[in-house]
């Protein structure tokens, strides 16, 4: 990794701070989330569910998975970008189930970096590197981001401020992108009536450092000039009951848990998850998905 890759972004959350939350250990997490390490809203009751409704955590999180490739449009011999690819789900998915030929993964979390370069995973290349000083080699047949815009900007910042942050993104991606190529997001976003001011004081710093979600405006706004918008659904339902589901993994793993890292640990956690519940009940946060195509 290249010493740039290791300095600061010019924008939102550090390394350090990604780090701070996602780096607590991978066995961790894989006591409460599902087998394949997905730490982000599932997709619930998916009406493209020819089978029937997912009922359980795992089904959920590969109906999501689906939604994203599928909406780009790829398969066999493509290749596809993952900006925030966690510990590599969706990745997999590609190879292994739509037969991509590349896949690429950008992380800031040292240990899903670690988890998987030790898998060796044939078409995989994971990448510590911010999206802001990757520079790819070539073009791709398509882009998603799951749960990564949300740490683009930070707390502070102006509308105007982070709608250029956001510009940079679309610009980035549209260069990586092949003509009339699809860029798919999921990410937290702020509800409408919650005042910009309150932001900073709504997001727990405390679990997520210099994080700060988007509004869907702010989204819309900055790739005007780049993409063209396909799809968009706003599912907050999505989110609380992931969220449901890992706390109740979380508390029926509870005395693991403290012996692999400490009491405080999972209080730490269990508090977070409900607070999160809370704010999507409240509609105070939202969880989007958007379908963009490359002008």
């Amino acid at each position: 990794m290249s010493q740039q890759a290791l300095e600061r972004p010019l924008s939102g959350a550090s390394a350090e701070a990604i780090c701070y939350h996602y780096d607590v250990g991978t066995e961790f997490y894989r006591l409460w989330l599902d087998h394949n390490l997905t730490y982000s809203a599932a997709r619930w009751d998916d009406p493209c569910q020819i089978a029937g409704d997912p009922v359980s955590l795992e089904l959920a999180q590969d109906a999501k998975l689906d939604f994203h490739l599928k909406a780009l449009g790829i398969g066999r011999g493509d290749s596809l970008l993952d900006i925030g690819c966690g510990w590599g789900s969706m990745l997999r998915r590609a190879v292994e189930q739509y037969g991509i030929a590349t896949a690429t993964g950008l992380t800031l979390s040292a240990d899903q970096h670690n988890y998987l370069r030790a898998l060796d995973l044939p078409a995989v290349e994971i990448r510590l590197e911010s999206y802001e000083v990757y520079r790819p080699v070539g073009k791709f047949s398509g882009i998603v981001s799951v749960g990564a815009l949300e740490h683009f900007t930070r707390p502070g910042l102006s509308a105007a401020e982070k709608v250029a942050i956001y510009r940079r993104f679309f610009e980035r991606c549209r260069g990586w992108l092949n003509p009339g190529a699809r860029l798919s997001l999921q990410c937290i976003t702020w509800g409408g009536r919650v005042p910009r001011n309150r932001t900073g004081c709504i997001m727990a710093q405390d679990v997520f450092p210099e994080t700060d979600p988007p509004y869907v405006v702010d989204v819309l706004e900055a790739s005007v000039e780049t993409f063209e918008p396909l799809y968009m659904e706003n599912r907050r339902s999505d989110y609380i009951r992931t969220l449901q589901v890992w706390l109740q993994r979380l508390r029926a793993r509870r005395r693991e848990i403290e012996a692999m890292t400490s009491v405080e640990n999972f209080g730490f956690y269990e508090r977070y998850l409900r607070r999160s519940i809370y704010g999507f009940k409240k509609k105070e946060l939202q969880l989007c998905r958007f379908v963009f195509q490359r002008h």
